[in-house]
């Protein structure tokens, strides 16, 4: 069985691992190549390394809540080099009036919280009474948080924490497919207080899932490479872009700078854009439907201090801004609080993150320009008196996929291609889910599927 995957970031190269794990189970012979366009796996993933500092160039990490990429690492053997984020990560800050307000975690913080006015509470509070919608009209994150919560709570509570993840517009975005699991407390539990009433004690609470903050020991990178050494079946291929994808008498012909060879599946995990193209040969309803999934822009830095030039404690995961608070920013991540060993001893290491589906403008912007705003955005709201000791700065121009209203019939329609084609999956982070638990889940869906017969 030979297998082509196009893309070597996590999605890649955990679809090998566990393609490789259940045929060994089942005592079925593989073949896998791996198409990989940079001289280097990963994706959006990457670490730098300066002085001590190590800075994230994408995701700073995933949830062990969810038992997806914990079992990918710990079936590899590779469970041992897991760290979690400190005490203080559960710590979160949302600004207001240019204040920072810690996010209310219990109901005393709740109540006590200067973030949402007495008025605001009350709205809040209403949402036991609200009816739960049961129509089939996909909402948007902006309408369901308006409907249930009011419109102080999707300002100063949802819109910011959807920014934080998806860097999204919640006018846009789809709940249903965004955020999954607050779409079903509500159609089963009528509403979150309620959900939050009826599944007291149990490990979810009303928003889903927690956990702690994971990444791998150095860095993510380390753990894509890791992962990448225990593969036995597989040969990744370098700095071999993919020009298109053929099929004939059941066997796909991948066309790309280094190899051109036949295959019996095929596995995408490239962004949306790439895939389209890419796809386009086989059908052009990929194409149409591929190019209909946004991505949004965003420029990150990292900047590393001494300590006693930031006078802020920095006690907390970090902060999140909302848009109607008129900053240049989205919010900056306490990565040296969060995982204490990314700064050498006695310092402090802050991501500020620029950009968003709301601030395209950072695409008309020079990388020196958006640093310097991101300093001079974070120097008066953390008290920084000295300048960094070590930076570095990423920018993507197409970051992280919006999941707009339609996304689900969108996914529906591609999924329907796929089974027309037949033997071909679609991976990574476009249709199912943006965090890296969604994409090893997935991973670990395609691997199973494959190896116990395929969707043809």
């Amino acid at each position: 069985m030979k297998i082509a995957i196009i893309g070597g970031g996590i999605s890649g190269v955990a679809t090998a691992f566990w393609l490789e794990k259940f045929a060994k189970d089942k005592g079925k012979n593989i073949d896998i190549n791996i198409f990989e366009k940079n001289d280097r796996l990963g994706g959006t993933i990457n670490t730098f390394y300066k002085d001590g500092f190590t800075i994230e160039s994408g995701p700073n990490g995933f949830l062990d809540s969810k038992p997806y990429t914990v079992d990918t690492f710990e079936q590899a053997g590779l469970g041992k080099n897991l760290i979690r984020s400190n005490e203080l990560a559960k710590k979160r800050y949302i600004m207001r009036n240019g204040i920072l307000h810690r996010l209310p975690e219990k109901p005393n913080q709740f109540f006590k919280s200067k973030l949402i006015s007495f008025k605001g509470k009350l709205r809040i509070m209403m949402e036991l009474i609200i009816p739960p919608k049961l129509d089939d009209y996909d909402e948007t994150i902006e309408e369901f948080a308006y409907r249930r919560l009011g419109k102080e709570a999707a300002d100063y509570l949802i819109s910011p924490m959807v920014s934080g993840v998806f860097a999204g517009d919640t006018s846009k975005l789809s709940l249903k497919s965004c955020f999954p699991v607050i779409y079903e407390l509500e159609k089963n539990y009528g509403g979150l207080f309620k959900a939050l009433l009826k599944k007291r004690g149990k490990k979810s609470g009303p928003a889903g899932p927690g956990g702690n903050l994971t990444s791998y020991k150095n860095g993510l990178i380390k753990g894509v490479y890791a992962l990448a050494d225990k593969l036995t079946a597989t040969k990744i291929i370098y700095n071999a872009p993919v020009k298109n994808i053929d099929k004939s008498n059941g066997s796909f012909l991948v066309n790309s700078d280094n190899l051109n060879d036949k295959f019996d599946y095929v596995i995408i995990s490239s962004p949306a854009y790439i895939s389209a193209e890419l796809l386009k040969n086989l059908s052009n309803e990929f194409y149409d439907k591929l190019i209909q999934i946004n991505y949004a822009p965003m420029y990150v830095v990292g900047f590393g201090f001494k300590g006693e030039d930031v006078l802020d404690p920095l006690d907390g995961f970090g902060f999140l801004i909302p848009h109607n608070e008129n900053k240049k920013i989205l919010g900056a991540l306490f990565t040296s609080s969060i995982f204490p060993e990314r700064a050498p001893k006695g310092h402090k290491l802050i991501r500020v993150m620029l950009g968003g589906d709301r601030n395209r403008w950072i695409l008309e912007r020079k990388e020196k320009e958006l640093r310097e705003i991101a300093f001079e955005e974070i120097k008066n709201i953390l008290k920084i008196r000295g300048e960094p000791i070590v930076e570095k700065s990423f920018y993507w121009e197409k970051a992280i996929p919006q999941y707009y209203q339609g996304h689900e019939n969108l996914v529906k329609s591609i999924e329907e291609i796929c089974k027309e084609v037949k033997n071909i999956y679609i991976a990574g982070n476009l249709l199912y889910g943006i965090g890296i638990n969604d994409c090893t889940k997935r991973a670990i869906e395609i691997a199973k599927d494959i190896i116990e017969g395929g969707n043809d």
